[in-house]
């Protein structure tokens, strides 16, 4: 199965064979390649400070790539995206010169990142109104903390939230709270070496073969997707064990049980942008809505239930 390239010129277009693809495919694993990190924690640092290092990477460089693949229940694969942002090195001030060597040998072009690379507010706002069409959304990462610290801020267009409980409610506000770290799953099984294999060596262990190139959101993606889904297979995973937990994470991604004043999100498209409504336009006239809330703008309070 390959790869969907997508740029700006084609963004429209696959964001509606990928809403079409979540009526069926609900089971969403994901990716992203950014460039490197401004801080380094150490291995064996306390939550707070690997926190605190991750807030200031995300909230000061950009996402280069994301990796989006579609499965169902039964690991059947839908397809694979694979989304290119617009990234110039020469306006960029924060990043790491060698993970951006690194990236050019796995051949990510940034050459042609920076002529038709993807207006990130641009696709904050589509994807955003793609999400609010589907509910009960399963999500896949693999070591995926930074991972999901990307969506969140492209989706909310705010730097992460100052504590990691903060950012778990928003985890679980704006993607539900069903998400699954392959990685930590793997720590539970001998055979699979506790977790200490990165995904490359974890999928050899298990016989997935790798489509597409390593260090590439999209590929690795796809390479989530087939581990997850060979390792339900082989060992008849119980997924409500692992539900929430991210690797290297105490705190579990839950329902929120305080206010959340959540970010806004435009009603309709802003002016001079092709609006998703008008590819789909049953959905004309709904406001946005992301598990259950209604987002009405400027903002919206919503006081979610006690458990």
């Amino acid at each position: 199965m390959g790869i969907r390239q997508v740029w700006a010129c084609n963004l429209m277009e696959e964001l509606q064979k990928m809403d079409a693809a979540l009526h069926h495919h609900k089971v969403v694993s994901m990716d992203s390649e950014f460039p490197g990190f401004l801080r380094k924690t150490p291995r064996l640092s306390d939550e707070l400070s690997a926190f605190a290092d991750m807030k200031f990477n995300v909230d000061n460089m950009k996402v280069i790539q994301l990796g989006i693949t579609l499965s169902d229940e039964n690991g059947i694969i839908a397809g694979t995206w694979e989304f290119n942002f617009k990234f110039l090195i020469e306006m960029e001030v924060f990043y790491d010169p060698k993970s951006i060597e690194f990236l050019k040998e796995s051949r990510i072009d940034f050459e042609e990142l920076r002529i038709n690379g993807i207006d990130q507010l641009f696709f904050s706002n589509m994807f955003t109104h793609v999400l609010s069409r589907h509910r009960d959304l399963k999500w896949l990462t693999f070591h995926g903390l930074y991972d999901l610290a990307y969506m969140v801020k492209l989706v909310t267009k705010k730097p992460l939230p100052v504590s990691m409980l903060d950012f778990t409610e928003i985890i679980a506000t704006v993607f539900g709270c069903c998400v699954l770290d392959v990685k930590y799953m793997a720590r539970f099984y001998d055979d699979l070496h506790r977790g200490e294999l990165g995904l490359e060596k974890l999928a050899k262990i298990l016989g997935v073969k790798r489509v597409g190139g390593s260090h590439q959101a999209g590929s690795d993606s796809l390479l989530t997707a087939r581990v997850f889904a060979r390792m339900k297979t082989m060992y008849g995973i119980e997924e409500s064990r692992f539900v929430g937990f991210l690797h290297g994470v105490t705190t579990r991604i839950c329902e929120p049980v305080r206010t959340q004043v959540l970010p806004t999100f435009p009603l309709y498209c802003e002016p001079g942008i092709p609006q998703l409504c008008q590819v789909l336009p049953a959905y004309r006239y709904c406001p946005p809505m992301i598990h259950g809330v209604f987002l009405h703008p400027p903002i919206i309070q919503h006081q979610y239930k006690v458990l």
